[in-house]
């Protein structure tokens, strides 16, 4: 009887996992156009700061399309090699299964900053004006098997695409955050 219901579970999950994660290729074209070199250390230093910006996704899961918009808080820090993040997604989504749903998600690389964060991350920058980052969620995330590719522009300005699981596609844009004084004219 155990058996039978394990069979029937596998069976079950099946459908799942079919549409769980993006093909091989979909993430190979995604990550194709990125070059081997870092950032140098001369753009890396007028790419440091605070963003803030939304992002807009669609996914596809079971014979349904999802819609998702993400305003996000980002931190950018470190060096080229080593670039330290902190990232916020406060998100809206809704689907033919989900009426509306929300969830605020953080992630970081910086051992400070872990208290409350749903995950982890690897960021690789990539010269002249990218930085890759890969989401390491917790298992109940919709952002599991995600990355982000940001493409630094003039004036602050950041452009982003994503993908993940359930043929999840995004894109969206970030605006550098710049600090407030009071004092100054």
């Amino acid at each position: 009887m155990e058996t039978i219901r394990r069979v029937l579970l596998l069976f079950c999950l099946i459908p799942f996992f079919a549409g769980c994660s993006s093909t091989k290729e979909q993430r190979n074209a995604f990550f194709a156009n990125l070059s081997p070199e870092p950032v140098s250390c001369e753009f890396w230093k007028n790419y440091v700061g605070k963003y803030q910006g939304s992002m807009h996704s669609t996914a596809r899961a079971f014979g349904s399309t999802g819609t998702t918009v993400s305003e996000i808080h980002f931190d950018l820090g470190g060096t080229p090699d080593e670039p330290l993040i902190y990232l916020e997604l406060d998100s809206a989504c809704t689907s033919a299964w989900t009426m509306s749903g929300t969830y605020l998600e953080k992630y970081t690389n910086i051992p400070e900053r872990t208290y409350g964060v749903h995950g982890r991350l690897t960021a690789y920058s990539h010269g002249p004006n990218q930085l890759q980052i890969n989401l390491e969620p917790d298992l109940t995330s919709p952002n599991r098997g995600g990355a982000l590719i940001l493409t630094f522009h003039d004036k602050g300005m950041v452009s982003l695409e994503s993908i993940g699981h359930f043929e999840r596609r995004g894109s969206g844009s970030l605006d550098r955050v710049r600090a407030f004084n009071l004092f100054k004219r």
